[in-house]
């Protein structure tokens, strides 16, 4: 027997609300889809140890759903993904939920999300990728209240605030720590011009591991400029300073005449540094080229913070009404600004290749290429820097779906 997940079971109940509004909805829309795939990849934990290339099947469902009336909307997401690979210890189940709601006024606007996500490090190409040479699940909640006001005309303000909470299961002999954030900001938005945007962003965190080993208060402040010299082309730019203020307890071990005394201090200190997000976007006839340069300050899964420095360019061209692809590559330089998980300053190499192909308005297929390259900067050896190949091809069915838009 197969048993429904717990995020599909959410959902149906959710749409089955949403749909049993729809009496005073004015607008509503249900869609769903099912994608499987095949991958290969030579290293999909990307160790420098010995390893097996593996391959896979990936099936993955999804639904969709929004109501929408003058003022308000509520959409719903939900995704399960299936993966059975030829390594059985890396079998899993991915699941993704998201509500969001929206209520609108003449000047005023609130929303709030919820997310549920169950997956594992497998799922993600963040900064953390392959640290951990075996499958880990993670739990992540969050929920995300916002409001915006419009001053004036040209005036906005944007008050955010965001609770999550993540918990990695099964985290023997790893260094993953589950963690509780709480993340809150203000922006002021001004138009200058029909051209030209400036905007003031003050943000909090405060971050808690669960295990009692690192607690930290980071503050930052940005101020930037998005301007637009044509139709297509645009660039944006948001430049700040952070401080953090933290705290690490740190447990030592001595032996003192045969007997074992165990000393636990806690260690305060604070840093200051810059942040940094600029980017340029250059439309085309067909498509689009688009480069950004960061550095963010990154909670990592490790107990600490990541200062992640980014370089990105993506392509996107649409060949005809059937054909489109994408190519993107990143660079990343990750230094961690806590020692809890030890050395593990990185580079990291990203490069996908993506294309897609409408054979009917219901049925698409897909392919893609990903190579991951990694380099710990206390290694110094080439030997040590794996990479790793993998390889999508893929088979989209969209369902007829229901809507009055």
């Amino acid at each position: 027997m197969i048993k429904i997940p717990h995020v599909f079971e959410i959902s149906v109940v959710c749409i089955a609300v949403l749909l049993a509004s729809n009496a005073c909805a004015k607008q509503w829309s249900l869609e769903t889809d099912v994608d499987a795939r095949a991958e290969y990849n030579d290293n999909i934990f990307l160790t420098a140890g010995p390893h097996d290339a593996v391959s896979g099947v990936i099936i993955t469902p999804s639904l969709s759903g929004i109501i929408k009336e003058q003022h308000w909307q509520a959409e719903l997401n939900a995704r399960l993904r299936l993966q059975k690979y030829s390594d059985e210890t890396i079998d899993g189940n991915d699941q993704f939920f998201d509500l969001t709601g929206q209520y609108n006024g003449q000047r005023n606007m609130f929303s709030l999300n919820i997310s549920h996500d169950l997956d594992s490090n497998l799922s993600s190409t963040a900064t953390d990728f392959g640290i951990v040479g075996r499958r880990v699940e993670r739990k992540n909640q969050s929920i995300t209240p916002k409001y915006t006001r419009l001053l004036t005309e040209r005036l906005a303000l944007i008050l955010s605030y965001t609770y999550s909470d993540v918990d990695y299961l099964d985290v023997e002999n790893t260094a993953f720590t589950s963690y509780v954030s709480d993340t809150g900001s203000v922006t002021l938005a001004y138009d200058l011009t029909e051209k030209n945007q400036l905007s003031l962003i003050l943000q909090a965190v405060d971050y808690r591991s669960k295990a009692d080993l690192v607690t930290y208060q980071l503050f930052i402040s940005r101020i930037g400029i998005d301007h637009k010299f044509s139709e297509t082309l645009s660039i944006d730019f948001l430049g700040g300073v952070s401080r953090r203020n933290a705290t690490n307890v740190v447990t030592q071990t001595f032996d003192v005449l045969g007997q074992t005394i165990t000393q636990t201090q806690e260690v305060d200190f604070n840093d200051r540094g810059f942040v940094l997000d600029a980017g340029i976007t250059q439309e085309l006839e067909s498509g689009s080229i688009k480069g950004r340069l960061s550095r963010d300050n990154t909670t990592n899964s490790f107990g600490g913070l990541d200062q992640v420095d980014r370089l990105k360019v993506t392509y996107t061209e649409k060949l005809s009404a059937l054909w489109r692809y994408d190519i993107s590559a990143r660079f990343e330089d990750v230094t961690s600004l806590s020692d809890i998980a030890g050395t593990i300053d990185r580079d990291l190499f990203f490069f996908e290749s993506r294309v897609f192909y409408s054979i009917s308005p219901k049925w698409s297929v897909n392919a893609s290429y990903r190579y991951i390259a990694r380099k710990f900067k206390s290694d110094t050896s080439d030997s040590r820097a794996p990479h790793s190949n993998r390889i999508y091809a893929g088979l989209t069915y969209n369902f007829p779906s229901l809507s009055t838009f």
